[in-house]
């Protein structure tokens, strides 16, 4: 049996990974570094997770924020609402910045996850699976969901105090939406997806060449 042999990102030791792997993390023995970790059934849990972030998502940006009542006079916010203020403001870098942060980065994230452990987790590997991870790993830090709701309940403290504030079914949506994607963000290891690619595509290549030999 061939060795199993990974790189660390960090001193770029070349260890040599047991042939059973245990739950848990894998530290490079010259620097510490973690290198990977394995959570059995990842891709399963993913798959559930973003399932889930993908219908708190929708929902966040479906229904009401939250209502602000002032003298009998209220007002309903959105998820967009932010967006659309500094729009008006004519502050268009920082809405584009808050609209990349809050709304397109996530809702792309959340996607491509799905397009990638759902075909994994019926056995079968995407056809542009490697595209679809390293994409997810260059975009992650920029979705910034959670700095959004410290704004926000930043916000509502401050205003509190000038009128009645409502949070509606977006705002509890959101707040369990931000909880279901630092769950997944904790048990995401890119190196078990890694290996699935390779072996998906290292018998694509035997079985082709068998086809060719034909």
């Amino acid at each position: 049996m061939s060795r199993h042999l990974i790189s660390c990102h960090e001193c770029d030791e070349l260890c040599t990974l047991p042939s059973v792997l245990r739950p848990g993390r894998y530290k490079c023995p010259n620097c510490g570094h973690t290198l990977f970790r394995h959570s059995p059934g990842m891709i399963e849990k993913l798959y559930a997770v973003h399932i889930a972030a993908l219908i708190l998502f929708l929902l966040s940006n479906w229904f009401p924020f939250l209502t602000f009542e002032v003298l009998g006079n209220s007002s309903e916010a959105n998820f967009t609402t932010a967006v659309q203020y500094l729009y008006q403001e004519q502050d268009y870098l920082l809405a584009v910045a808050l609209l990349m942060t809050t709304i397109i980065v996530p809702s792309i994230r959340i996607i491509l996850l799905l397009l990638l452990v759902a075909p994994l987790h019926h056995g079968r590997v995407p056809r542009f699976a490697p595209y679809y991870l390293k994409t997810i790993e260059e975009i992650t830090p920029w979705g910034m969901l959670d700095v959004f709701l410290v704004g926000v309940l930043v916000s509502i403290v401050k205003l509190v105090k000038m009128g009645s504030i409502i949070p509606g079914t977006s705002l509890w949506a959101f707040a369990a939406l931000i909880l279901i994607l630092a769950y997944g963000q904790t048990i995401f290891d890119p190196h078990p997806l890694w290996e699935r690619i390779e072996k998906a595509q290292k018998e694509g290549e035997a079985e082709r060449f068998a086809k060719a030999r034909r």
